[in-house]
């Protein structure tokens, strides 16, 4: 029998490893915290503040619609609510309340699922969408809470690999960097050739430094 999530190889009956129960049990307990967190990036660039209620309730628009989306309904509230829905259903017990905040209602439903997580990775048939779900969402989340820098694209790289084989990997220049580097290659080019990559005019061989 395999892992529903991962299908890695079972030693004995289950529905998720070891690794994946682990991994699932690590994002419920993070997520509601995430949530509170998601408050602090309402606006476009907004760092830290002194509190996520106060920013909530002071935040002028406009607003970042993906962190919105996101602590709304249909954003994390709605996966792990469905979820354990779903759970409580396997059990043969009754919908839980739904009562409260948003805030109050991400903890209780991640919650919910912590208490059972052992029977989930034992019996639970959903288990395995269940962890890809939620591994996806807490990577939603990550993305919103750290997101990468911004990068340019300046065309794609000019390197001679030999034999007339032109690298051509894609070119992206991370914020604030005075150089771009060929993650294919390794070749680097100074800002002075970005315009004429950009352009699909290759500097002849010897202008990437």
């Amino acid at each position: 029998m395999n892992c529903t999530a991962c299908t890695a190889p079972l030693d004995a009956p289950a529905q998720l490893c070891d690794g994946c129960a682990h991994g699932l049990d690590a994002r419920l307990s993070e997520l509601p915290a995430q949530y509170l967190l998601l408050a602090t990036h309402l606006r476009p660039g907004a760092g830290r503040s002194d509190g996520p209620v106060a920013l909530v309730r002071e935040a002028p628009l406009p607003v970042r619609a993906d962190v919105l989306d996101m602590r709304a309904a249909g954003g994390m509230v709605t996966t792990l609510e469905s979820w354990r829905d779903a759970m409580q259903e396997a059990r043969g017990w009754g919908r839980p309340a739904r009562t409260g905040s948003v805030e109050r209602r991400v903890l209780a439903a991640a919650r919910g699922l912590k208490m059972n997580l052992d029977w989930i990775a034992a019996e639970f048939p959903g288990a395995g969408d269940m962890a890809r779900e939620i591994r996806h969402l807490a990577g939603q989340v990550r993305a919103l809470l750290d997101p990468a820098p911004p990068t340019l694209g300046v065309g794609t790289c000019a390197a001679d690999l030999g034999q007339g084989d032109i690298c051509d990997a894609p070119l992206r220049v991370p914020a604030g960097s005075a150089t771009v580097r060929c993650r294919r290659c390794g070749t680097e080019y100074p800002p002075s050739s970005w315009l004429t990559l950009a352009t699909g005019a290759w500097a002849p061989a010897g202008a990437a430094a």
